[in-house]
């Protein structure tokens, strides 16, 4: 029988404070000296399609509770509307150009550098979750990941609920002494539209039983029964399927952020939502986003949350890039920003007056030669949708823009289009700003100069443009062979 006397209780004491000090050691053990990173990429997602972002018939609620919580980037902008380009922008903080993948038949190089390696080398656990065959391990998008998730699934894609399941699982699995980078990407609301019917509102009731998902098999069957037309019952069809495509990924986001919540609490990680491009349902193009540099497709959501480094309900209105990504969530973990990073380092705030005179980049993709007459051919039989005349493709020639503070200029034939940045795009300003667009042309030609395009397998892209690139003296042709 243990007996208190004056004599034991400072032992006693001692020892409590000893088993103290070792509780806390181990309690500190286990903590992460840096905090974890979520980033979640959405295909397809326009930033007009979230409620955060002005959306009146949007369900996206658990997004908006991020924005609300975080920073949102009002006006985010993807340096190529493409997936493969744009997320390997967003990794190596580099234009396509630069990179060298310009279409989704090319692989990120093995020497690119890239986030994920950065953080793998500061200690980070690192995992990838993908809905998608185009971001498989063999593309490069498995560079510094330690697990990179099943992509052997049966179909091309696969629903965003077994990417979440899956990422789940993983974190559960990783031990609370290293921080984690998780990266998810879900494909949901690209074309086909097929949403859980739980989630599908405003649709034609008679539609819905002639066409419960909607592709482009569907769109160019329907297109051809009509002359060429697509009618505009059909164009708003595939809207409500859009949004309650959306509205179904905005759930199982709302999952893993759960998810991610129980692992250490929200505001030890840094949490990044964004999308490769949009999705274009007007100006010509329907159904379609690679070739498009119009809102629709260029303008995405970028949302940062983290208390201590992003400021919650913060709106920032200045231009942004994918590109920016990559050395802000190094910073945010308070890690340095690779060298060969080109992108520029978000803060929570603001620049004095709401904006600066950034320019970015944007361009259309280089297409390989199928993808190039696949386009063609789709231009042929989808003529209009709801009367208006659908755009050819861009395929003889490198199409590039900018985007600023002020304007949105796009080089094109036969006539440049230009357009105010805090204004609509409905009218073309090219013609009644010269001096505006003489100025812009000079600040293209020099940022096409300051990111030179690298060009990884000239096969790989279609013969026109070949031909017009290697007169630009962009392409070296081959050797003719020797006699």
């Amino acid at each position: 029988m243990f007996e208190s006397t004056s004599e034991t209780r400072p032992r006693f004491s001692s020892l409590l404070a000893a088993v103290g000090l070792l509780v806390g050691a181990c309690s500190l053990a286990d903590k992460p000296p840096r905090p974890d990173i979520l980033l979640i990429t959405v295909d397809t997602l326009r930033a007009d399609a979230v409620g955060a972002y002005g959306a009146a018939e949007a369900r996206t609620p658990r997004i908006d509770q991020l924005a609300a919580s975080g920073t949102l980037y009002e006006r985010a902008v993807t340096p190529m509307p493409l997936t493969r380009p744009a997320h390997f922008s967003l990794f190596t903080s580099r234009y396509p150009r630069e990179h060298g993948v310009v279409n989704n038949a090319l692989s990120l190089p093995e020497d690119a550098e890239t986030l994920p390696e950065r953080l793998r080398e500061a200690g980070y656990r690192t995992g990838a979750f993908v809905g998608v065959h185009l971001l498989s391990p063999a593309t490069g998008a498995a560079q510094g990941f330690d697990t990179f998730g099943d992509v052997g699934f049966d179909t091309k894609y696969r629903a965003a609920g077994l990417v979440v399941d899956e990422a789940l699982d993983w974190l559960a699995k990783q031990p609370r002494s290293a921080p984690i980078f998780l990266w998810v990407h879900l494909f949901d609301p690209h074309l086909p539209y097929e949403p859980p019917a739980g989630f599908v509102e405003g649709a034609d009731g008679e539609l819905s039983k002639r066409y419960p998902n909607l592709s482009w098999r569907h769109l160019r069957a329907i297109a051809r029964a009509e002359g060429g037309d697509l009618p505009a019952e059909i164009l708003d069809y595939g809207l409500a399927l859009y949004r309650a495509e959306v509205a179904y990924t905005d759930f199982e986001i709302g999952r893993l952020i759960d998810g991610v919540d129980q692992r250490r609490g929200l505001d030890e990680t840094v949490v990044a939502l964004t999308a490769d491009h949009g999705e274009c349902f007007e100006r010509g193009i329907y159904f379609e986003h690679a070739d498009c540099l119009y809102r629709g497709a260029l303008r995405i959501p970028l949302i940062l949350r983290h208390p201590s480094t992003f400021a919650a309900g913060q709106r920032a209105n200045h231009p942004v890039s994918l590109l920016d990504l990559a050395p802000t969530l190094l910073s945010a973990v308070q890690l340095p920003v690779d060298e060969s990073f080109r992108g520029e380092v978000l803060s929570g705030s603001v620049p004095a007056g709401g904006a600066n005179d950034r320019q970015i980049l944007v361009q259309y993709p280089l297409y390989q030669p199928r993808t190039a007459r696949s386009r063609s051919r789709r231009a042929q039989v989808l003529q209009s949708v709801a009367g208006d005349p659908v755009r050819e493709p861009v395929l003889g020639r490198e199409g590039v823009g900018l985007v600023g503070p002020d304007w949105k200029y796009i080089r094109a034939e036969p006539q440049a289009e230009l357009f105010s940045e805090v204004g609509n795009e409905e009218e073309n300003l090219a013609t009644a700003q010269p001096g505006v667009v003489e100025r812009l042309e000079g600040e293209l030609d020099e940022l096409l100069k300051n990111h030179p395009l690298h060009v990884l397998d000239a096969e790989l892209i279609n013969p026109e443009l070949r031909e017009t690139l290697e007169a630009l003296g962009y392409i070296v042709p081959p050797e003719p062979p020797a006699p």
